[in-house]
């Protein structure tokens, strides 16, 4: 189970209030989705200037925009598939803002495999967001493995917030974004060799 689809039922009440807030204030949800990405741009150039623990905490308060942008939606009625399209494609900019900032921050210190690493994990976050995307046009459903975008703010906040943990953690998200990419490249082939031929 995914960590949006675990921790989201334990704080949907709070969650339910701050949207009632939203809503009541006139926020959209695509005002809350440019919001999210603004934020993480501010949280790449803070990690570009080596701020790491303010950058985590930064991480952390975008990534409500990526929590309640969904909620705020459905809760005003503004669900739509464009809605969704375009939370998706937005949220690519801001994985690119984040891991760029990184990889400025290890460049400045002089650090090239480091800044490899984030760039292999920016690579893996637009696989796995590929692989979803373009599989679904094939078949229902291709969500699998447990890297998804949540999975990959709280593991980067972690370590940047635990500075002892950083590079911990940036290896678990290059090895598990790539081995995530592959799982659902898998699962599209088996559920497609699966599927009644016509």
């Amino acid at each position: 189970m995914a960590l949006r689809e675990s921790l989201y039922p334990k704080f949907e009440p709070a969650i339910a209030k701050i949207v009632a807030f939203l809503s009541a204030q006139g926020i959209s949800p695509n005002q809350l989705t440019f919001a999210g990405a603004a934020l993480n741009f501010l949280t790449g150039i803070i990690y570009a200037k080596g701020f790491l623990f303010l950058g985590g905490i930064m991480l952390l308060v975008a990534g409500l925009g990526d929590l309640l942008d969904g909620p705020l939606a459905r809760a005003t009625g503004k669900t739509s598939p464009f809605g969704a399209f375009l939370d998706s494609s937005v949220d690519r900019y801001s994985d690119f803002f984040i891991f760029a900032g990184l990889a400025v921050f290890f460049v400045r210190g002089g650090d090239i495999f480091w800044f490899i690493v984030s760039l292999g994990i920016l690579l893996g976050t637009f696989a796995v967001s590929y692989t979803k995307a373009r599989a679904e046009n094939f078949i229902k459903h291709c969500g699998v493995g447990m890297f998804g975008r949540a999975e990959r703010i709280f593991i980067l906040a972690a370590g940047t917030i635990f500075f002892p943990l950083l590079k911990l953690s940036l290896l678990v998200l290059l090895i598990g974004t790539h081995v995530n990419a592959v799982q659902r490249i898998l699962h599209a082939k088996k559920t497609l060799e699966e599927a009644p031929k016509s």
